[in-house]
């Protein structure tokens, strides 16, 4: 991820809303995340960060979606 202006934090999600990971992604340095998934799924990004009213609608559902090796949930 990249960021040429702030420093963003963000967490993927279960579908339960549980929170599966986060990070920060922070301007001027490379912003990897390595993850193993233990198991098919689908997840939604969220923002962590406190922005103000609106922040609670930074989501993006269903963003991805991990399945099997033989590509069945």
């Amino acid at each position: 991820m990249k960021s040429e202006d702030l420093t963003y934090g963000f967490g993927l999600f279960r579908e339960d809303n549980s929170m599966l990971f986060q990070m920060q992604v922070v301007p001027g340095h490379k912003n990897d995340v390595i993850w193993h998934f233990d198991r098919p799924g689908v997840y939604s990004i969220r923002s962590t960060e406190y922005s103000g009213p609106r922040g609670a609608r930074m989501i993006v559902k269903d963003a991805v979606e991990v399945v099997s090796e033989n590509g069945v949930n």
